[in-house]
């Protein structure tokens, strides 16, 4: 199969994909005023800076407005637009509520640190505005549930930034997996390795420098004093979810995307602090795994060592599919597909394995996705993914998380969205808002 695959094959194939998985909420149809679509941002950080090069390489995108509350940031932002091809000098705001009643912005990136996510969201959306919100959706189940109402409710455009669903040969693995080949898959595994040894260390408490706003930055997160530690946001739960929620939501995305699952039965997650002595509180070792009727999936996570669950794969990270007529090994580098039920004849007495993709380790392959984002905006695609399956894919990781925490296996009520029987466990799906920082009533 070639790996050739152009933009427009890639919208059609998004859109077919869409009308099977659930009806799509559909773009508004009228085109940005402007001509273009005017983008406000929140949250000026690595991944938000990422977001504008990608979204600014096309010649409809004007950025007017940028948020954050680390004011370096934003001058960081600024400059990098100011030295653009094609300059941009947008407006600076801490208060990103600022940006929602404007007239020249039609959309919001929100990469914001995740504990963030919900509000700006919510607001966003109730005033009208598209969506496009980093992984993950959102920071919590409840939070998740009420993102994906306020949305529905204001019938706008929000997509959450999973760019793995742009890749080429992510599309093409999809569509593999979605015909049948590999027969009735039952087992589905995906994996992380860390071998930095980076985390958070251990620093004293200070004041927080100059232009870094410390209770804003908190926001709904419990009042503690200023440590540059917690800026290193993702092994924080009171900011984040750890691994789970900062990389197995891509593979736990894609594989809703490619089997449709549903909700869960039943979550467990053993892991800990296994290595790792530093001040944040989530783990450094994961084996979680969820129940669905009919399948298990599976993540591991292993952090600060050499970890390889295929050696002979050149990255720490995939999923694996395992079907009965044959299994799939994919990752950002591309897949291999063996067929055959005799795993002990060799490969080349079987009809693969056969491989996908350039096989580089490339990390990003984002353009495709943000381009759709803008064609839904105006009007010229539906949206590929149903925000109800992003919410899904999202609270596994929170599911999973809460089994952490508690240290037992948990059930899972889908129709009601709690976990019945186990009051300890169904708190965290939920956590305690700081004042001023609520959720606004959808």
């Amino acid at each position: 199969m070639s790996t050739a695959f152009n933009r427009r094959r890639f919208v059609k194939t998004a859109a077919a994909t869409t009308i099977a998985l659930a009806p799509a909420i559909r773009a508004s149809g009228q085109a940005p005023p402007s001509g273009r679509v005017r983008l406000g941002l929140v949250g000026c950080g690595g991944r938000g800076r990422q977001l504008l090069d990608v979204f600014c390489q096309f010649a409809d995108v004007e950025v007017t407005v940028i948020s954050d509350v680390i004011e370096s940031r934003m001058a960081e932002t600024a400059r990098l637009l100011a030295q653009r091809p094609r300059p941009m000098k947008p407006d600076h705001v801490v208060e990103h509520e600022r940006i929602f009643d404007r007239g020249d912005v039609d959309a919001v990136l929100v990469a914001t640190t995740q504990h963030w996510h919900g509000l700006p969201f919510i607001q966003a959306v109730q005033a009208g505005k598209h969506v496009y919100v980093e992984k993950p959706f959102s920071y919590s189940v409840a939070e998740g549930r009420a993102m994906v109402a306020a949305a529905k409710k204001a019938g706008v455009v929000a997509l959450m930034g999973t760019q793995q669903r742009g890749y080429p040969h992510f599309v093409q693995a999809v569509e593999i997996l979605r015909s049948g080949r590999l027969g009735t898959i039952a087992l589905v595994e995906c994996w992380n390795a860390d071998a930095t040894g980076r985390r958070v260390g251990r620093l004293p408490d200070g004041e927080p420098p100059p232009g870094l706003h410390w209770d804003r930055w908190l926001g709904p997160a419990p009042y503690v004093p200023f440590n540059p530690a917690r800026l290193r946001n993702t092994w924080w739960f009171d900011y984040s979810g750890g691994m789970l929620t900062n990389w197995a939501v891509h593979h736990i995305d894609t594989i809703y995307w490619a089997l449709d699952l549903g909700w869960p039965e039943s979550i467990a997650c053993p892991g800990g602090k296994l290595v790792v002595d530093d001040m944040a509180d989530t783990p450094d070792c994961v084996e979680a795994s969820w129940r669905f009727p009919g399948l298990v999936m599976h993540y591991a996570y292993r952090g600060f060592n050499a970890f390889r669950r295929f050696p002979h794969r050149k990255l720490s990270h995939g999923i694996a599919f395992y079907g009965t007529e044959g299994t799939m090994i994919l990752d950002r580098s591309g897949f291999e597909l063996h067929e055959g039920r005799q795993t002990d004849e060799p490969p080349e007495k079987l009809d693969n394995p056969r491989h996908y993709g350039d096989g580089k380790p490339g990390n990003e392959v984002d353009s495709p996705w943000q381009r759709l984002f803008l064609d839904c905006v105006e009007g010229k695609a539906a949206v590929p993914v149903d925000l109800e399956q992003s919410h899904q894919a999202t609270a596994c990781c929170h599911l999973a998380n809460v089994a952490y925490r508690v240290g037992r296996t948990i059930r899972w009520d889908a129709a009601r969205e709690t976990i019945p029987g186990d009051a300890q466990a169904a708190a965290l799906l939920d956590p305690p808002r700081r004042k001023g920082y609520e959720l606004p009533a959808v």
